[in-house]
């Protein structure tokens, strides 16, 4: 039941923010009222740079899982992530996208559960940093011009800046804390026999400190994927006939996929449109009108559309079959 009060409450917060995202718009000068005259063209470009953002997701993910010592194919450990996108979209039984990924792989590798789970753990740290890196290479050396802007702007880009330093010492401090100097001497030989978890994952962790060739292959995955992903929503703003350019979307974009992360919306649908409206207007002066259906464009050409194509790999029988082990395991740690 507090599931579905949960996913109401998102539902809810979600309808809110597209009604402010659309209010002050006349819907008659929006391109969304008039799919013919879209560029059909840019919307295709904007479907394959998804795509491809997906097979970097998933070969970032496959190179943690390769440090871990998990055999697992490239081509498994994409699908894996296609439909890991399903349940976060339509959010089914109140299971995540995570805890899906988790247990499909983990009937795999009954033995390696714990290490399944912290490479998805790490799987996000990593995009952490190179969103946070992209953010930083696109923000240097603008820092006065970009916080010269509407209020809600600039507090928007001062949340990136704090949100994104944070993350990456908070990443720092993960590390020394896993490392064996520093978790030797907090666990040493006598110790936390009770609590073997808590041994096992600083352990886990730090595997990536030791392959850290697989991490950096990673960070690189990520460091492509980062911009290409963000490219989809270029491609939507370009479908709608605004000729506005990458590095403005690239700029303000790690901002707004942080913001619309959070757990408070149905896919960070609604905050992301109006954080668009905000910060394009600021830095480029786009209309909102335009910012509201371009990034609905690019949210439709990345993540609803390989939705769907997650849907249907999930629909297999061995697929298919997986998803009522999964309520009842996620019920039963619940």
């Amino acid at each position: 039941m507090k599931k579905w009060l949960l996913f109401a409450a998102k539902l809810a917060f979600t309808s809110a923010c597209l009604w402010w995202a659309f209010s002050g718009i006349d819907l008659r000068d929006s391109a969304l009222a008039r799919p013919s005259e879209l560029d059909w063209r840019w919307i295709a470009c904007g479907v394959l740079f998804g795509g491809f953002a997906y097979a970097f997701s998933g070969l970032r993910w496959w190179l943690l899982l390769r440090a871990q010592g998990l055999q697992v194919s490239l081509p498994r450990t994409v699908e894996l992530t296609l439909m890991g996108e399903i349940f976060n979209l339509v959010t089914v039984g109140g299971v995540g996208g995570d805890a899906a990924k988790i247990f499909m792989l983990s009937r795999q590798h009954p033995e390696r559960k714990l290490a399944v789970t912290m490479s998805l753990m790490v799987d996000h740290l990593v995009g952490l940093v190179a969103m946070a890196l992209l953010f930083f290479v696109a923000t240097a050396g603008r820092f006065e011009a970009l916080e010269s802007q509407s209020a809600l702007g600039k507090g928007a880009i001062r949340f990136g800046w704090i949100f994104f330093g944070g993350g990456l010492v908070a990443v720092a401090l993960m590390f020394v804390v896993a490392s064996p100097w520093v978790h030797g001497r907090i666990h040493k030989s006598g110790k936390a026999k009770r609590w073997e978890i808590v041994r096992r994952i600083p352990e886990i962790y730090d595997v990536y400190r030791r392959k850290w060739r697989h991490a950096l292959l990673a960070l690189l995955a990520s460091a492509v994927m980062m911009p290409v992903y963000y490219a989809t929503f270029w491609c939507g703003f370009r479908a709608t006939g605004h000729p506005i350019g990458p590095w403005p979307v690239i700029t303000t974009m790690p901002v707004v996929d942080a913001m619309s992360a959070l757990p408070v919306s149905v896919s960070g649908i609604g905050v992301r449109e109006n954080l668009l409206k905000i910060l394009m207007k600021d830095l480029t002066g786009m209309p909102p009108e335009v910012a509201v259906a371009g990034s609905l464009i690019g949210f439709a050409c990345s993540n609803l559309f390989w939705a769907f194509a997650g849907g249907l790999l999930f629909l297999r029988p061995t697929e298919r079959s997986s998803i009522k082990e999964i309520e009842e395991t996620t019920h039963d740690k619940g």
